[in-house]
């Protein structure tokens, strides 16, 4: 009896001991995945020429509040029934231009009625106590920043193979596409518009490869073949949000 009660001691020791080491091991393995971490991660920042504009405004302790809108496409351009040409992200690159900027406190609209569902979610008491919003603390912005995409145009040169741009194909060597915003501040408590402008923008495309062209230098895009996406214009978009967003920041600064 007692050789198998040590039998059993020993043999728990044994495994306990295995957990320990295997757990150490373990904890050793993953902080030097951590301390990897830079090597592992594959995503790359998603900035353009104009991002080093917001990093360079000064930072500052007096934060802006402005409410985010939709801002909307209304080229009338359209791949298929379901798929515009220029982004449907422009709102998201507005709300990340402007966090960029730090001169900015964000209120984010344009997934309102998601951000309500949660609201009434409390006031109606179907959420577990202590948890959930805290109601009647909303914030409340000064401006609304809304705007839209106006314009949207593709100018091809003849010769070479073929390839297609936002579904215009044919046979080029040489792509410029060109898109322009329209974008405004409004004062909340007057209706006024109080800062608006027109961006236009382009971005030439050359042929690096077969139905492949080079735009913004190192960015490689592939081109529509078929049923594919062509994303070029976004890389321009994206620059001209920045580009606005900067020149609000400084009409700010100014006092408007």
């Amino acid at each position: 009896m007692k050789r198998k009660l040590v039998q059993k001691v020993v043999l728990l020791f044994l495994i306990l001991t295995c957990f320990v080491f295997i757990g150490n091991t373990a904890a050793e393995d993953f902080q030097e995945i951590l301390n990897a971490s830079e090597s592992i991660l594959s995503g790359k920042p998603n900035v353009t020429t104009a991002t080093q504009l917001l990093a360079a405004l000064p930072d500052t302790d007096i934060k802006i509040p402005v409410a985010v809108y939709e801002f909307n496409d209304k080229t009338g351009q359209y791949q298929s029934w379901d798929s515009s040409v220029v982004s449907r992200g422009a709102a998201d690159m507005l709300t990340t231009a402007l966090l960029r900027s730090r001169q900015f406190s964000i209120i984010d609209r344009t997934i309102f009625r998601s951000f309500m569902n949660e609201q009434n979610l409390q006031s109606e008491g179907r959420l577990a106590p202590d948890q959930g919003p805290i109601l009647g603390e909303m914030s409340g912005p000064k401006y609304i920043i809304t705007g839209a995409i106006t314009e949207y145009q593709v100018d091809m040169q003849t010769g070479g193979l073929g390839f297609a741009i936002g579904a215009i194909g044919g046979t080029r060597q040489k792509a410029i596409a060109s898109t322009a915003i329209d974008i405004r501040v409004i004062d909340i408590t007057t209706g006024e518009v109080v800062w608006a402008d027109s961006l236009k923008g382009e971005v030439e495309g050359k042929k690096v490869g077969l139905q492949m062209f080079s735009f913004f230098g190192d960015n490689i895009v592939e081109l529509e073949t078929g049923t594919g996406k062509q994303e070029v214009i976004n890389l321009v978009l994206r620059t001209l949000i920045e580009e606005a967003v900067f020149d609000i920041s400084n009409s700010f600064r100014g006092g408007l």
